[in-house]
């Protein structure tokens, strides 16, 4: 697990426990790259300023925008989070390691299970995807 000092982390925590807002900054362009792990597309970052704008910029081409972060003094980012995501059927359709705090999956519309795993510390939620809307979900230890 890594720990990235943030500002912003506090204020994202503190908007919801399980909804985060994120605003499409523009500027300098971060080099994320789309990645497949199974059938669904997702990229994942956000560590260093440009590549927090870039996932801001590209979020909303996709379906679910998942956040690792710790609530406590400091508030912190997470990364090398393990993710999956099972459908309704209980098949895995994304089994990745999140590289920063963000990260950003097309999921089709649907029922799932994810389950986000920070050195043992295994957190769970289940979601509804709709149609083209952003669908965000945080995870705190």
């Amino acid at each position: 697990m890594k720990l990235l000092n943030s500002a912003v982390c506090s204020a994202l925590l503190a908007i919801s426990p399980g909804v985060v807002l994120l605003s499409s900054a523009t500027g300098a362009s971060a080099a994320l790259e789309v990645m497949q792990n199974g059938p669904v597309p997702f990229v994942s970052g956000g560590v260093g300023e440009d590549e927090r704008q870039e996932i801001g910029k590209l979020a909303p081409d996709y379906s679910l925008e998942l956040l690792f972060a710790t609530k406590g003094s400091p508030n912190e980012y997470l990364a090398d989070i393990k993710v999956e995501i099972k459908d309704k059927n209980g098949k895995v359709v994304l089994d990745a390691v999140a590289q920063g705090p963000f990260l950003l999956a097309k999921m089709p519309p649907g029922r799932y299970s994810i389950s986000a795993n920070n050195d043992g510390a295994v957190k769970q939620q289940t979601i509804h995807v709709a149609g083209a809307k952003l669908h965000r979900v945080v995870f705190v230890w």
